[in-house]
């Protein structure tokens, strides 16, 4: 099958860039053909071969620099972009990463060939996450959550995001998100799916853990480690926070912070100022190879956010490490466990003292943690490899070429 996707987030940190890349790489391993189309690179290429998946890159950022919106030069850059490469061969369908490929919809295109979406979030699920962030902040957190909100309106509305994917079929990456998802968008409940997201587990995979500290130079101190992009959302305060807790509890421990981000400095000034600055390591943004081995080399990898996430890549990531996971309560993430207490651990968001409490379970519990790893390695074998995925998806993109031929027959 030959297959364009359309996104704005190609490159960088997060979980929809890391879905793009994971997807690219299992279509052309499952013997698709696939063309990326996406945002500028940070280096001016243009185009570029990854693993067989040939990336082209238009010269559009991927949101307006100052205005609640996408880049307006997006919607023509990335239409004109396909369809060039749809006559020199024709693609049997067009994948759109949430609302990317909107230019191509606007433009009808979507009638010439069959679209399908994966939503990673709505509107909706985002807007409450960030009302009950605004109701505990400070003024500052207030102010910063009302901007969000202006923002995500603005990119919402602007091209008619909210309706205009109603022909298409859809999916999402958990069950939690399906109504929210159809409901924000107007979409047809009889074209949606769920396909959760999957992760390389030849990558991910479990690591003789001493042996790994070693090789990264980490010591013999308990271990956490927090990964992702450094935003307010994501909570990694809360974790410098309960690490601080837990020190005063059970002497030294260390976290290490994986990802880049706006509060990086503030970050470290958070630590510098509750006393453990030097328990606390950012390392910065690292390639999945090296996350691994931080995430195997852990006793727990913590995931305190706070957003309605819809399917965190890096808890999963961290499960197929072996590694016990201890996370908020909050949007899919219970889904994602499975069966709290044997598969993960969670805790209320925004709780520092909380995960302070789960984390000291987990370095004081033996068999909680040797439970935890099992469950946690066995539930990503059964619902989020990389290879279910592909096939899951595939299996969306056919029918979606059965439906898009019924259509067209009674026109």
């Amino acid at each position: 099958m030959r297959v364009c996707i359309i996104t704005v987030a190609g490159h960088g940190i997060g979980g929809m860039q890391d879905h793009t890349r994971a997807l690219a790489q299992g279509l052309v391993d499952g013997g698709h053909d696939i063309d990326v189309v996406t945002t500028r690179h940070p280096y001016g290429v243009d185009r570029e071969e990854r693993n067989g998946a040939r990336w082209h890159y238009v010269d559009a950022a991927q949101r307006h620099e100052w205005l609640p919106r996408r880049d307006p030069i997006w919607l023509p850059l990335s239409r004109e972009m396909f369809v060039r490469l749809h006559r020199e061969c024709p693609f049997d369908v067009i994948h759109s990463e949430s609302t990317s490929a909107i230019g191509l919809v606007r433009a009808g295109l979507h009638r010439e060939v069959p679209l399908v979406a994966k939503f990673h979030g709505t509107a909706t699920s985002i807007s409450r996450a960030a009302f009950r962030r605004f109701r505990s902040g400070a003024t500052r957190a207030k102010v910063r959550e009302v901007k969000a909100l202006l923002w995500l309106l603005g990119e919402w509305s602007q091209y008619g995001h909210w309706y205009r994917f109603r022909p298409c079929v859809w999916m999402v990456p958990s069950e939690q998100e399906f109504e929210a998802t159809r409901r924000s968008a107007f979409l047809r409940r009889d074209l949606g799916f769920v396909v959760p997201n999957g992760i390389d587990t030849r990558v991910f995979a479990p690591r003789p853990q001493k042996r790994t500290r070693d090789e990264l130079g980490l010591g013999d101190l308990p271990l956490f480690v927090c990964a992702g992009r450094l935003d307010p959302g994501k909570g990694t305060h809360h974790a410098i926070q309960a690490l601080r807790l837990l020190t005063e509890r059970d002497g030294p421990a260390r976290l290490a912070v994986l990802g880049e981000g706006p509060e990086r400095e503030r970050l470290a000034e958070l630590a510098r100022q509750l006393g453990v600055a030097s328990s606390v390591v950012f390392t910065g943004p690292q390639p999945h190879d090296v996350l691994a081995r931080y995430l195997a080399a852990a006793d727990a990898f913590v995931f305190p956010t706070e957003l309605n996430e819809a399917a965190p890549l890096a808890p999963v990531q961290a499960l197929a490490c072996g590694t016990a996971v201890i996370a908020s309560s909050v949007g899919s993430i219970p889904e994602l466990l499975g069966l709290p207490d044997q598969n993960g651990l969670l805790v209320p968001p925004g709780h520092p003292e909380a995960l302070a409490a789960a984390m000291q379970r987990v370095l004081h519990d033996v068999n909680l943690r040797r439970m935890l790893r099992r469950g946690g390695l066995a539930r990503v074998r059964s619902e989020y490899t990389l290879e279910q995925m592909v096939e899951r998806t595939v299996a969306v993109y056919e029918g979606a070429r059965e439906h898009f031929a019924r259509e067209n027959s009674t026109r």
